[in-house]
Order: C-alpha cells, then structure tokens, then sequence
C-alpha cells in the first residue's frame, strides 16, 4: 500500500496538527509490550506521560484523539489507529499533574491496515501526541521473525504455539495448508474460498492417528494481492451504464 493511499484513506485524520514548542520537562514514554516476534503475534502499546516540572501543565487537544499510533515498514505505513477515523472537532485538556499518567493502552493485532498479516521483517513502531502544544513523537523498532514450515511444525511438541504459511486447499473435504516441505491438516478451513498464501497461528493437535493444526488466528499473507473488486454482471437486455466523460477521454480514439 503506497502512502499516497494510505493518507486518501485516513483522509484529515491523519492531518497533524500544527505544533506548538512542547513544554520543558513534560514527555511521553511508550512501552511495547509483546508476546513474541512471531507474525500474527499481537502486541500492547502503552502511552505514559511524565510531568517533572513541579506543578500542573496543561496541554491542549484541538480534537477527540489525543494520539496517532503507526506501524511503518520502510517508511511506508502499514497500520494505523487514526485509519478511516474521522477527527471530532472538539478541543481537548489535559491538566498534567506533577508525577506520570497513564494516558493510554492498545492492543495491536499485527495486520495490516487490509487485514493481512505483516510480512516479515523490521519496522518501526510510531507514537505522536497530536496536541497543540504537545507535539512529542516516540520511535520503537520492532521485528516480526519468518513464519515456520509445515514440516518444523510437524515436528513441534503438542500444544507449542507456532506461526506457519502455506497455501490453503481442500483434500475432499478436509481443510489442508501446504508449502514446499509438507502438508497438514487444519482444524477449520481459512474462509469460504481462500487463495494465495496464508499465515497461520496455532498449535499441534492430535485427531485419532492423525496430527491436526489447532487454528488460532489467520490472515492472508502480505505478499498476497489485494481482494479485486467483483466485476459487474449486466443481465442481457438491460440498459448497460453509461461510461464517464472522464473515462472515455482517456481512452485513444479508434484507428480509422
């Protein structure tokens, strides 16, 4: 997803406000909270803000949202809080007490702003206060690990949570995920019709003789193109629509 989508979908929201010189000795800490660095692994963001100055501050919010948390990946967001949010124009205080407040704590599901998994690799986890006079902007580095094989999976003990990926497909009715070490068998199929790559998290279970991967959480993996959109289906006879002005000025006129 480019960034220039990614603003149009965010629209205002993700307009920042412009900043005021922020208060001395007031900040924000963030703390990242994880489970693990497998992909589909969900992670706690929590906001503190820290008040060393010896009386009240007051800090100012031009609207509802106080904050913005982004998950970027070369430079390119991928996630968002503020994503299809739009702002409520009403100003905000916070009368800032000496000593630290908890401002603040999201659960993050490790998808992507279209529900696909991230892909693995190294991003950066970005928090910024969207005050007026508070403008503070905090970097985490995170690192999501490659997912693991179906044949390291098969050879996990049972009950250990592991992230795997493969291809969905269906064995006469039994759900199945392969790649090009193996085959397993899923405890439930990935949605009505999946296609491309899937990532996995789960654990191994066992069904009679037979080892079964307990599906705990699934999306389409990064690298899996975006959903199309359904082509129209014009009934025959009906009045077909109209082409836009637009559309038809793009298009070279017909040879001669």
């Amino acid at each position: 997803m480019t960034r220039a989508v990614f603003l149009a979908a965010g629209g205002a929201a993700l307009a920042t406000p412009h900043v005021l010189a922020t208060p001395r000795g007031v900040w924000a800490d963030v703390l990242l909270t994880r489970e693990g660095t497998a992909l589909l692994t969900p992670f706690t963001v929590t906001i503190v803000l820290h008040n060393v100055t010896g009386h009240v501050v007051q800090l100012v919010f031009p609207t509802a949202d106080l904050f913005r948390i982004d998950v970027l990946r070369d430079d390119e967001p991928v996630w968002s809080s503020l994503n299809g949010h739009k702002p409520i124009p009403i100003t905000r205080q916070i009368d800032l007490a000496p000593g630290a407040l908890r401002l603040a704590a999201m659960i993050v599901d490790s998808t992507t702003i279209d529900r696909r998994a991230f892909a693995p690799g190294h991003y950066i986890l970005r928090v910024a206060m969207l005050g007026t006079n508070f403008g503070t902007v905090v970097d985490k580095p995170m690192v999501f690990d490659p997912p693991a094989t179906v044949a390291q999976a098969l050879a996990a003990k049972p009950g250990a949570v592991i992230t795997i990926a493969g291809e969905p497909y269906q064995d006469g009715n039994i759900p199945r995920l392969r790649d090009e070490t193996g085959s397993i068998r899923l405890s439930h199929p990935l949605g009505l019709r999946p296609s491309g790559t899937y990532v996995v998290r789960g654990f191994l279970d066992a069904l009679g003789d037979d080892r079964v991967f307990d599906v705990g959480r699934s999306a389409a993996a990064y690298e899996n193109d975006a959903t199309p959109t359904p082509a129209p289906v014009f009934t025959p006879g009906a009045p077909q629509p109209q082409r836009s002005s637009r559309a038809l000025s793009t298009r070279p006129p017909p040879k001669p």
